[in-house]
């Protein structure tokens, strides 16, 4: 059975930002506190990055933007970063989940550098929302229970093994798409193709000034056709991921560098101390000193839980 959501006019969608490790970007959140209640939120939210949660035990009603959605115990719902949705469970009950948040590109990029372009239409595949029955992919269901294996019990070599059976899910979990979810609009190969130029030269050079006109030109395309090519590939903008690497060493050199938060700015390609922590702030869910200053990503994922409209660390009551 199939619960539906009372219409609401204005719902309010809301952002929760997880601040990922940039070196490891992939957070588990497990145990009792994910018991997801059967009371409706009245908002929808969406995240930072790619969630995908393994249900335990219950039932209830996934919603994708407009779109309502039984799940029951065994179900694996992937959703992609940007897209509303909240999860409640069946009148009475309660239904405990266990959830991934993960940066895909960035965790799989030290393993897929010879395979850039399959991994780019492998990501681009993934870029949406759906749903998969319990029992129809053992394979999705392994490879995420050994993920959290790894993540808990960290055996030797774990971050290799946790990026590898990423992959491994992605993989497979693709077949799983519903064709009506499918982009509107695609890409072939070639086109997949043309903005590796872009993105080599954004590896390279990412603290030194160059527009997005001259992005383009390497690539042999027209502005207006990059950007449009760069965002169905990339699922954002070339100056947004720019700016995402550009913040990324920077989180890197504050924690393991004395340098200045103005030098380290500089550094990585800001001009500006104001945009360097204003960028950072919207990205990260808090000030570049308030990064350096906590000492471990714990402490920072603790901090970052009562700043507004960042993650939950538990389930919404």
């Amino acid at each position: 059975m199939e619960y539906t959501m009372a219409k609401q006019k204005n719902i309010i969608t809301e952002f929760r930002n997880y601040p990922l490790r940039v070196e490891f970007p992939i957070l588990l959140l497990t145990g009792n506190q994910w018991w997801i209640s059967d009371v409706p939120s009245a908002n929808l939210h969406f995240h930072n990055c790619l969630e995908i949660g393994l249900c335990h035990e219950g039932e209830g009603t996934l919603i994708i933007q407009k779109e309502s959605r039984h799940f029951s115990a065994g179900d694996i719902t992937i959703i992609a970063r940007n897209i509303p949705h909240t999860t409640y469970s069946a009148p009475g009950t309660q239904s405990l989940w266990t959830y991934l948040f993960v940066d895909p590109q960035e965790l799989l990029d030290p393993l897929t550098g010879g395979y850039a372009k399959q991994t780019s239409e492998l990501l681009r595949k993934i870029n949406s929302a759906f749903l998969i029955p319990a029992g129809q992919s053992p394979s999705v269901s392994f490879y995420f229970n050994q993920i959290c294996y790894s993540m808990q019990e960290k055996p030797s070599n774990h971050h290799l093994k946790v990026r590898s059976d990423f992959l491994s899910l992605l993989i497979d979990a693709v077949n799983f798409l519903p064709k009506q979810d499918a982009a509107p609009e695609t890409l072939d190969s070639a086109s997949t193709l043309s903005i590796v130029p872009a993105l080599e030269y954004i590896k390279q050079n990412y603290m030194t000034t160059f527009s997005m006109d001259y992005l383009a030109e390497l690539c042999g395309l027209s502005p207006t056709h990059f950007r449009r090519i760069f965002n169905l590939a990339m699922g954002r903008s070339p100056l947004e991921y720019l700016n995402t690497v550009r913040i990324n060493k920077a989180c890197y050199l504050l924690r393991s560098t004395e340098n200045s938060i103005l030098n380290i700015s500089e550094d990585v390609g800001f001009h500006s101390i104001s945009s360097f922590n204003r960028y950072f702030s919207r990205m990260i869910g808090m000030s570049p000193r308030e990064y350096r200053c906590c000492d471990s990503q714990d402490e920072r994922l603790q901090k970052s839980k009562i700043m507004k409209f960042n993650g939950w660390m538990e389930a919404e009551r």
